[in-house]
């Protein structure tokens, strides 16, 4: 079952003898570590997870001959007319895609498998078009979902409370290994989507990042955010670790790490200001992350409530700062933090796909739990541009916080209680409220 794998991807992780395919290395981490008063161990975990898109998988194709038209939802055109091309034996430029709008995508339709059915059927077809429309439950019961994931990082910390070294390891099946076989194999089996937002803008002295990929016959693929919807709430949630180790406020140690990086303090310092980070709030927390994720620099602050009965959490409000570099479409890069920030929350708070026997468990909105519009928090965003800087990417800067800003104000809500496994469900909550 995946929760067994899960269980044996935190021991990979741990076991420190068992070396991995380096992703990111400047200076020896392993010494610093070693020669450190106080040493942060900590485990961070994500189950699978659907794309869920509203617009099942579907697709439709016209075969006369050696052309082949298609009018289909795709992230992917070129892909579509060099797979439908290799289904009926023709060359990609007897093939027209129509690309329609996507009723959501979130990477699962750069995959062509739905392509391939509706050419298939079409070629059968003499001369008449296929239309072919998944079932909700064929979409989620053969999607390509987020990889099940580990991650293992030790901080080690001098007497003062700074960081001397950072090891971070990355336990996961491959997305590259399966869609990009050549680019995987060329990199030594480094998988960068995987490990994305694992290389940190931080001023850490010695930082090591290695990915250790394990085969279990599932096909995973892209979901928003992908790599970096998990490595950064392992990293933000480590980051509040050292402040609280320390005892210093979040807010500052960031500042302290960002010293060099004016646009990283300028988004942190921008939406403390907005969430009022020093206002006392009766049974509620907040909680901050940032990130630097394609080459945006966005940081939220979360506020959250807690019934400690139930092990609910509810996410009330979430500020946001993003700073895109040259801002040319204001309200549309409002709008995407926005889309970023809800399916974020979804995901911390909800989203899970139990694998057992190869199969998942889940097959429909009955037991796929997403948000609920009556879930979804209040959201207030701040555009904060650098002109004359680089464009950074926005269609998914906006998810990598959340989960990490919600975990960072359960524990200061808590005094302490630390979540270190998405989605954060509520028997989770009670087990870590219980340790």
């Amino acid at each position: 079952t995946s929760r067994d794998l899960l269980e044996a991807y935190r021991a990979i992780g741990r076991d420190l003898g068992r070396r991995g395919v380096p992703a990111h290395a400047a200076g020896d981490a392993q010494a610093a570590i070693s020669d450190a008063a106080t040493v942060i161990d900590v485990d961070y975990m994500s189950d699978h997870v659907a794309h869920a898109a509203m617009e099942p998988m579907n697709a439709t194709a016209l075969v006369l001959g050696d052309r082949v038209e298609i009018w289909a939802p795709t992230q992917g055109p070129t892909g579509t007319q060099r797979v439908a091309a290799e289904v009926i034996g023709t060359t990609p430029d007897k093939v027209k895609v129509h690309t329609t709008l996507l009723g959501g995508g979130f990477g699962r339709k750069a995959e062509k498998d739905f392509i391939v059915d509706a050419v298939l059927l079409a070629s059968a077809a003499e001369g008449r078009p296929v239309k072919v429309v998944w079932s909700r439950e064929d979409d989620i019961l053969h999607d390509k979902f987020r990889p099940l994931e580990a991650q293992h990082i030790q901080v080690g910390l001098d007497a003062d409370g700074h960081i001397l070294g950072w090891r971070h390891r990355i336990v996961a099946d491959s997305v590259f290994a399966r869609t990009m076989p050549e680019l995987f194999y060329g990199k030594g089996g480094h998988d960068d989507v995987v490990t994305e937002g694992a290389h940190f803008n931080y001023a850490v002295p010695a930082h090591h990042v290695e990915y250790l990929r394990q085969d279990n016959g599932l096909d995973i693929g892209f979901w928003f955010a992908v790599g970096v919807g998990y490595t950064r709430f392992a990293i933000e949630c480590v980051v509040d670790e050292i402040a609280a180790a320390r005892g210093v406020d979040p807010v500052v140690l960031r500042l302290e790490l960002l010293s060099d990086q004016p646009r990283a303090r300028k988004v942190i310092e921008t939406v403390a200001r907005m969430a009022e980070w020093d206002r006392e709030r009766e049974g509620r927390g907040i909680g901050l992350a940032y990130s630097d994720a394609f080459g945006s620099h966005c940081a939220q602050v979360a506020e959250v409530s807690l019934d400690r009965e139930t092990g609910r959490i509810r996410v009330h409000k979430v500020w946001c700062a993003i700073d895109p570099g040259t801002a040319v479409q204001p309200l549309h890069i409002e709008a995407m933090m926005i889309v970023g920030i809800t399916n974020g929350t979804s995901h911390a708070l909800f989203e899970q796909i139990n694998v057992v026997d190869g199969e998942a468990q889940e097959s429909n909105f009955d037991t796929y739990r997403v948000i609920r519009m009556s879930e979804a928090p209040e959201i207030e965003v701040a555009v904060v541009p650098t002109p004359g800087s680089p464009f950074g990417g926005i269609g998914q800067a906006g998810l990598p916080p959340t989960a990490p800003a919600i975990a960072n104000a359960i524990a200061r809500l808590t005094g302490g209680v630390r979540l270190r496994h998405l989605p954060f469900l509520p028997d989770r909550v009670l087990a870590a409220l219980e340790a």
